[in-house]
């Protein structure tokens, strides 16, 4: 990865469209609930769906953490 990434990422999680995609997140995590899984082929759905919101919540903080790592051996 190089600066110019890390520069575009950064910038675009200051964005209120970032903030805005990370509340809709946290929502359809909230929303995923074992509860409703009557099978197993829902529940296996379900897991997939749910470690798939939660990588995608966790972007921000994966970016930023490369970028310091990056940073780290750089020095």
């Amino acid at each position: 990865m190089d600066d110019k990434y890390f520069d575009d990422a950064r910038t675009m999680f200051l964005t209120d469209g970032w903030k805005t995609f990370l509340a809709e997140l946290d929502e359809a995590i909230s929303a995923c609930t074992l509860e409703s899984c009557n099978t197993t082929d829902e529940f296996w759905q379900m897991k997939g769906r749910i470690l798939t919101l939660r990588q995608l919540a966790g972007y921000e903080n994966l970016v930023l953490a490369a970028e310091s790592q990056r940073e780290n051996d750089d020095a």
